[in-house]
């Protein structure tokens, strides 16, 4: 992993939100998490929509191969980050911009549709961040990210959520909440049981990890709701208390 410089810390309990160049985003999604971002990072082409939406993002990142010449005449020179390394994507390089500036919970929009080896790339970025922040990544559908340790959250009656073992899987696994439960459980690649589909039916909705990660995958009850407490980034915090 690419060293992280960690740099003003007063920004912990913010948030901040990257447009990749993937499909846009439906416009309400957009608008809400705007709306409560407080660090806008347009990655590379991302900032063609932006502009498109007459919305103007605090930094654009990447190696401009796919920002368009008449959007890029538009930016403040100050909001551009040219960065040319080739070893990462420009949505692995928004996201090192936003953890240099000690942002610890990044909502990720436009990182679905289109090539599936690019979704499957912003997936691994989510995990391989998720011990240093909290990364959500959005669909018009859902919203997903790795978790570790604990994981609370209420949750709208009859949401579908899924738990699924990607880059590894968890060991020990217990839920609460759900229809399906999962007591001191094994979740692994190719292996019995599956965390896909499982219903919630009470609250709060827990996650309990002994040992590993999951992809949380929570399907939108009411369309785009983006109204929920951000407990996950506790767990952050937990681990960096104990180093």
């Amino acid at each position: 992993m690419l060293a992280i410089e960690k740099q003003d810390l007063q920004h912990e309990q913010q948030t901040a939100l990257i447009i990749c160049n993937g499909d846009p985003p439906p416009e309400e999604l957009l608008q809400q998490l705007w709306q409560k971002a407080d660090y806008r990072v347009a990655a590379d082409g991302g900032a063609n929509h932006l502009l498109s939406q007459q919305l103007l993002p605090d930094a654009v990142v990447g190696d401009f191969d796919s920002l368009q010449p008449e959007v890029r005449k538009k930016l403040a020179d100050s909001t551009l980050f040219l960065l040319k390394e080739q070893e990462t994507n420009d949505a692995d390089k928004a996201v090192r911009h936003c953890l240099k500036r000690g942002y610890k919970v990044i909502n990720i929009l436009g990182a679905d549709g289109g090539r599936l080896d690019q979704f499957l790339a912003s997936l691994e970025i989510l995990f391989k961040y998720s011990p240093e922040a909290r990364l959500i990544l959005w669909s018009p559908l859902e919203r997903m990210e790795f978790i570790q340790n604990t994981w609370e959250e209420n949750l709208k009656p009859g949401t579908t959520l899924s738990l699924l073992p990607l880059f590894g899987g968890a060991q020990g696994v217990i839920t609460q909440g759900l229809e399906f439960p999962l007591n001191n459980k094994d979740l692994l690649p190719g292996k019995t049981p599956s965390g896909v589909s499982n219903l919630v039916v009470s609250n709060p909705v827990t996650v309990t990890l002994n040992e590993g990660q999951l992809l949380l995958i929570i399907q939108h009850a009411d369309k785009y709701s983006t109204d929920f407490e951000l407990n996950q980034s506790k767990n952050y915090c937990q681990s960096q208390n104990t180093q």
